[in-house]
């Protein structure tokens, strides 16, 4: 009974260890945890359902991969204690976990022990009930979920806002997409946090932002965005090395994911610049502007020189319109444009404005000139708006050296020459990307247009083909029959020959003769067949009478019989 029973243990003892391994290895966890968590679930368990005070241990042996399983607090009993073991060969009660005899007590210590001695004693797995087996396994396998969670988070708590490779698992009814990273950890992309332009298809590797990570999820604890600003910084980084040093430091972000973003910058006022470093970013032709939106996959962007002054910093967030003035009325400001100017100002769907307010943190109110004037509202150049009440406009007499009194009187404002510059830079790059698309486009379709065409004529010259070939077939048996001798003795119904089958003939036989008029095929074949029998029976009945064909001497005699002339036919048919 002995022997039964260390076998039975040792071999518990080997699956427990393989047990822990694999659990480690799959939850990414330490050996050390794994046990830890295996012992609190049995220790629960245990006292809950057979001895409060027993105490659980698990020694591990990696040497011989094997893990001892005892319990410390185990009473020694006299020898002829009764246990109620269902099986006489091996043992079955659950008391065997709180007692132990004194003979079983000196084969596992070596040593000698009273009745009442605590001690260690081996704990058989066999002889659990089912239930408490349950319970062990079911909290083993939430607490390692837990503990994964825990450790997940650990690990990337740190790196909220920074970007991970991760691929795309699938796509949710919702919109939304479950993801997963290069160390295996799942995320989750909200359907709101998708960037339009992005591809997502299953398999596929793509750049993400960490968002959020939150241990309480039920799902993935780690959630990522496509759309963070953090990317437009990383791509404004990669194509400009002056913010990449540090020479220009960008003070605030806003973005529409896959539409627009707008990146208000400043020079780094611990570093000695000589030169307007914001307006060298712009490059020639705005290219790196226009390369920081290549990656971005073609969202426009748009560099905002940052300013302290409120009311030139919404001026400047704007852009690329042209805006005369700024006024602060009540909780908002008033951007005051030319007319021509007011569409650039709000943008498509509002998107400019909106973009401007989120990036200065105020609420701006885009009008004109001409109704801030009305408005009462004073502004720069607010006199060149403002209706006069009298005509006083003197004709000058004096036409004396009018060249040279040109431009006396005019002051020219040089102050925002530069920025206009830099706005019309940015415009023409701007419109030039457009065109380009635009372009790409149009050709796209004027592709796909002359493969239609293209289509379509080949299907209208497989339905000529096959029209012409149910034709050929119209009677060709008839056709066939019209040289034999039999048909040729046919009998003639009508003593006066109707030669009108000529014609018929003619469509008949003609192979590009096809009636516009017809629709389909079927009917053409089904109306021509009357008429092709008509004109059969009729070339007959001439081949007959022209077999019976006698030439007439009586022309030869009035001198009748050489040829005839028709060219004064023709002349009087002329005339």
């Amino acid at each position: 009974m002995t022997k039964i029973i260390s076998e039975n243990l040792f071999e518990q003892e080997r699956s427990l260890f393989k047990i822990v391994q694999g659990y480690a290895k799959t939850y990414k966890l330490s050996f050390e945890t794994v046990l830890e968590l295996f012992t609190e679930q049995t220790q629960k368990a245990v006292n809950r359902d057979i001895d409060p005070d027993a105490e659980i241990v698990f020694v591990p042996d990696f040497e011989n991969e094997r893990i001892a399983m005892f319990n410390k607090n185990a009473q020694v009993v006299e020898n002829d204690f009764e246990f109620d073991d269902l099986d006489q060969e091996k043992h079955t009660d659950v008391q065997r976990i709180i007692f132990i005899t004194i003979d079983d007590a000196k084969k596992q210590t070596g040593e000698d022990h009273q009745v009442d001695d605590v001690v260690y004693s081996n704990l058989d797995f066999g002889i659990l009930g089912e239930k408490t087996r349950v319970a062990i396994r079911s909290g083993f396998i939430q607490s390692l979920k837990l503990a994964e969670k825990q450790r997940v988070f650990d690990l990337y708590s740190q790196k909220v806002g920074e970007k991970l490779k991760a691929q795309v698992l699938s796509k949710n009814s919702k919109g939304s997409y479950n993801l997963k990273f290069e160390d295996g950890v799942s995320a989750f992309l909200p359907a709101n946090k998708v960037n339009g332009r992005a591809t997502l298809s299953p398999g596929s590797f793509i750049d993400v932002y960490l968002d959020n990570v939150n241990i309480e999820s039920k799902l993935s604890i780690c959630e990522v965005r496509l759309d963070s600003p953090k990317e437009v910084e990383d791509a404004a980084k990669n194509e400009i090395p002056e913010i990449a040093n540090g020479d220009v430091l960008i003070v605030k972000i806003q973005r529409i994911p896959g539409v627009k973003s707008k990146i208000a910058v400043q020079a780094n006022p611990e570093r000695e610049i000589d030169y307007d470093i914001v307006s060298s970013l712009f490059g020639e032709g705005a290219k790196r502007i226009l390369a920081i939106s290549d990656k971005l996959n073609g969202e426009r962007v748009d560099i905002i020189r940052y300013s302290d002054d409120v009311r030139e910093y919404i001026k400047n967030a704007l852009s690329p319109a042209k805006i005369i003035d700024v006024v602060e009325s009540g909780r908002k400001y008033l951007a005051i444009a030319k007319e021509q100017d007011l569409m650039s100002a709000i943008g498509k769907r509002g998107i400019n404005i909106e973009l401007a307010a989120k990036l200065t943190g105020h609420k701006i109110e885009v009008i004109s000139a001409e109704e801030a004037a009305n408005r009462g509202i004073e502004f720069k150049d607010l006199p060149n708006y403002e209706k006069p009440l009298f005509n006083t406009h003197r004709t000058n007499k004096d036409s004396k050296s009018r060249a040279n009194k040109f431009f006396k009187g005019i002051n020219i404002d040089l102050t925002d020459f530069k920025e206009d510059i830099e706005k019309i830079m940015l415009q023409e790059a701007e419109l030039a990307q457009e065109q380009k698309q635009a372009q790409e486009q149009k050709q796209a379709q004027e592709q796909k247009q002359a493969q239609e065409q293209k289509q379509a004529q080949a299907n209208k010259n497989a339905q000529k083909n096959n029209s012409k070939k149910r034709q050929e077939k119209i009677e060709l048996a008839d056709i066939d029959n019209l040289f034999s001798e039999e048909n040729l003795h046919i009998e003639l119904e009508n003593d006066e020959p109707d030669y009108d089958f000529v014609e018929d003939l003619n469509d008949i036989f003609d192979e590009e003769f096809i009636p516009e008029e017809e629709k389909e095929i079927q009917e053409v074949v089904e109306s021509e067949q009357p008429k092709a029998k008509k004109a059969v029976k009729a070339y007959q009945k001439l081949k007959i009478e022209l077999s019976d064909f006698k030439v007439d001497n009586d022309l030869a005699n009035y001198g009748l019989d050489t040829n005839i002339d028709l060219d004064e036919f023709e002349d009087e048919w002329e005339d």
